[in-house]
């Protein structure tokens, strides 16, 4: 049989999609895959896989995978980043969302739904660990809400993580920073030099964000539910796009709560860079910084030095592990 070498682009139960030399291939999966990959997530999007030809003529099925070549992966290569979570209802086994992407943005938007300052940390958090550069995306910038665009960016950008402040309304189309401080042209030449996953909570704007940039790709969009304020999935599954001009986006279904894999709260003050040389000043090895005196985290705090948002982002997160 004919082995080829391509990408996984998305996951359809248990058939994936994979691209290769400008075609896609709808595949399945060799059984003894999972057992030598010993991977609690055997193929995941972003995999680099090999596979070979089983029909060339076109798939049976409907949706995506219809009237495309067949194939059977046989071998996944080693992966150099994840973006994973524990499984729901099952923490004690790894759930890869994405492989072998460059960064993960994370998408929030300004209001409608409200900005979620310590989902930002996680996803931060979840990128960190799975070897992944980060970058925040301030959404929906041309509405009111409990937090200042700006506010954000101070907070973050001196941390060295890139964030753009955007909007996919018409009016910013046109200007990579124009006078209502949409920064989207700036985010197109970042999505061009990058591998990246979007996440965030449901009804951000990932989907519209990418068809402003990229009108040909023309993904589903819905309006955020009147009643309870919050946004519904429209994109049901992770898929990967390679973009005009270079790069490939990930887009993700909406997330509501990101659990962090195998990470011990003894070491969580190690993923927030404000602490790094703070902590060591703190009176007892092992400070938690929450209830211990003569804390110079806490300090810092209060002083102005660490960001009150981000400590208490710290205090949450560190009370759910």
């Amino acid at each position: 049989m004919t082995r080829l070498n391509g990408i996984v682009t998305r996951g359809h139960g248990n058939r994936f999609v994979v691209f290769s030399e400008g075609t896609y291939y709808s595949c399945t999966v060799r059984k003894k895959v999972k057992y030598l990959t010993n991977l609690t997530t055997p193929v995941a999007v972003g995999d680099d896989v090999y596979f070979e030809l089983t029909n060339t003529e076109v798939a049976v099925g409907v949706g995506a995978e219809a009237g495309l070549p067949e194939g059977v992966i046989v071998e996944i290569q080693p992966r150099r980043s994840v973006l994973s979570r524990p499984a729901v209802g099952r923490e004690q086994i790894e759930h890869v969302l994405a492989a072998n992407v460059d960064s993960l943005a994370v998408v929030t938007s300004i209001s409608e739904p409200i900005l979620k300052p310590g989902l930002i940390d996680r996803f931060l958090i979840a990128a960190a660990i799975g070897n992944l550069e980060a970058a925040i995306v301030v959404n929906k910038i041309d509405l009111k809400g409990e937090f200042d665009p700006q506010e954000i960016a101070n907070i973050y950008r001196p941390l060295g993580i890139d964030l753009f402040l955007t909007s996919a309304e018409p009016e910013g189309e046109n200007a990579s920073s124009d006078s209502s401080g949409n920064e989207i042209n700036l985010f197109r030449e970042y999505l061009r030099t990058h591998r990246t996953v979007l996440a965030g909570h449901s009804g951000v704007g990932k989907s519209s964000l990418l068809n402003r940039i990229y009108p040909g790709m023309n993904l589903k969009t819905s309006a955020i539910s009147q009643r309870s304020g919050r946004g519904r999935h429209t994109t049901s599954h992770m898929e990967l796009y390679h973009l005009p001009g270079g790069g490939a986006v990930i887009d993700s279904p909406g997330i509501k709560v990101l659990g962090l894999w195998q990470l011990d709260k003894k070491i969580l003050d190690e993923y927030y860079p404000e602490m790094e040389n703070i902590r060591t000043q703190c009176r007892f090895t092992g400070c938690s910084h929450i209830p211990e005196p003569n804390c110079a985290v806490k300090d810092a705090v209060k002083n102005g030095d660490i960001s009150e948002l981000r400590y208490n982002n710290y205090i949450q997160i560190y009370q759910s592990l």
